[in-house]
């Protein structure tokens, strides 16, 4: 449930020729070390060793650079001229985008060290024209985070530093950060007139907040959800979900930020989100929806199912079917592409249901986030949809497992 940042980080050279430097980082043993496993990685031998190996590897290289002291934020050249002769280390947070760049990258693993999280100072010129080429074969060249990362890039070439990249939260957002990410061509909350929306923020009272309680952990969680939400909206970045809150958690909360109070404007934004795998989803879509009246009365065509099969078996007796097959939501893919299939598979059982006529819909959670996030994304759409084209109603109530056969009813999606 944290948000993903990615940073670029300039390394003088003296810190990767030798372990005893002024800046006392040593990065020598971890770069030869994790050269050495590329090397045996490309032909092949004892792969899930030198995987697991060179994972640690990189990861304790990212830990000794961040863990320095000397990182210090520079949004332009002259600031990463500046920083370098203060004895630091120059670092830019990347374009929120950068996750999906990066995904990219897979589709040609080994290229010229393409996806790499370290660049050597001799390495770098190469692996720049290298990055250059493939934005440009991969028609990305005109987008902001290419720019960015060639800009950055260059600077670090003409300085003869090296590269670290890093995902961490060791820098808080800043105005600078938003700034940058204006310069960059990309406005996270930026509406067709110029203006940003104005994220409410939401009261301690209601329905939807006491849900939880007004203590506890799981009002815990919520408030920190709550939070991490707001954040990312204001910086364009990611939430990850699949770490802390709960399925139920996570239903109640997004709940409140799709549904906008009856005395409110309806102005939907998407937040993006991203899941622990580092896999990003299609955003959710959030001040989408008018909040209706919750006494509503089921109609006729009643369905009762469990959200995913094989998970509370007890429930078998109680529902029509189970929304989703386990044995095909657990496939092997990332947790996005998980996501992805639960949003296509909801949409289509949704359309089919609905030539029925007006729907409620009794949902009883059975857990995992890729699942539910997936599934309340398919709802939002169709309701969507539905104030276009068509003046039948669908109305989803949540159900959560509290033990013993019992479930607490949760928030009206409808």
């Amino acid at each position: 449930m944290s948000s993903s940042r990615f940073y670029l980080c300039a390394v003088p050279q003296l810190a990767w020729n030798q372990a005893d430097n002024p800046f006392d980082v040593d990065l020598v043993r971890f770069v030869e070390d994790a050269l050495g496993c590329e090397r045996r990685i490309a032909k092949e031998v004892n792969l899930e060793n030198e995987f697991s190996r060179y994972t640690l590897t990189c990861q304790r290289l990212e830990q000794e650079v961040a863990r320095s002291g000397h990182i210090r934020q520079a949004n332009n050249f002259q600031e990463f001229q500046q920083v370098l002769q203060a004895g630091q280390f120059p670092a830019q947070a990347m374009h929120p985008g950068y996750l999906a760049l990066l995904s990219r990258t897979q589709e040609t693993p080994g290229w010229e060290r393409l996806g790499s999280s370290f660049y050597p100072p001799d390495t770098i010129g190469q692996h720049r024209h290298a990055f250059k080429l493939w934005s440009e074969q991969q028609e990305l060249s005109e987008t902001p985070v290419v720019w960015q990362r060639l800009a950055f890039l260059e600077w670090v070439e003409n300085a003869n530093c090296g590269l670290v990249e890093l995902q961490t939260g060791f820098q808080p957002f800043s105005v600078q950060h938003q700034e940058q990410l204006t310069q960059y061509g990309y406005a996270a909350t930026e509406t067709d007139d110029g203006g940003f929306v104005e994220i409410p923020e939401f009261e301690t009272t209601g329905i939807a907040v006491e849900f939880f309680g007004t203590k506890g952990r799981k009002q815990h969680l919520a408030n920190i959800l709550r939070k991490q939400i707001r954040e990312a909206l204001q910086s364009g970045e990611a939430v990850t979900f699949g770490n802390q809150a709960p399925h139920d958690v996570i239903t109640q909360v997004l709940h409140e930020f799709v549904f906008v109070p009856s005395e409110m404007t309806v102005r939907p934004i998407s937040l993006r989100v991203a899941y622990t795998d580092g896999s990003e989803a299609t955003p959710f879509p959030l001040f989408c929806l008018p909040q209706l009246d919750s006494n509503i009365v089921p109609s006729e065509n009643l369905l009762r199912v469990a959200l995913m099969s094989m998970r509370h078996l007890e429930l078998d007796p109680e529902i029509d079917f189970c929304w989703f097959r386990n044995r095909e939501v657990s496939r092997t893919r990332t947790l996005a592409e998980t996501d992805q299939f639960c949003f296509d598979t909801t949409l289509e059982q949704l359309k089919d249901s609905l030539q029925s006529g007006d729907l409620t819909i009794q949902i009883f959670h059975t857990g995992f986030e890729p699942a539910v996030i997936g599934f309340y994304r398919g709802v939002v759409k169709v309701l969507l949809d539905m104030q276009k084209q068509t003046s039948l109603s669908l109305n989803v109530i949540p159900y959560y497992f509290r033990g013993e056969n019992d479930y607490q009813t949760g928030s009206l999606w409808g």
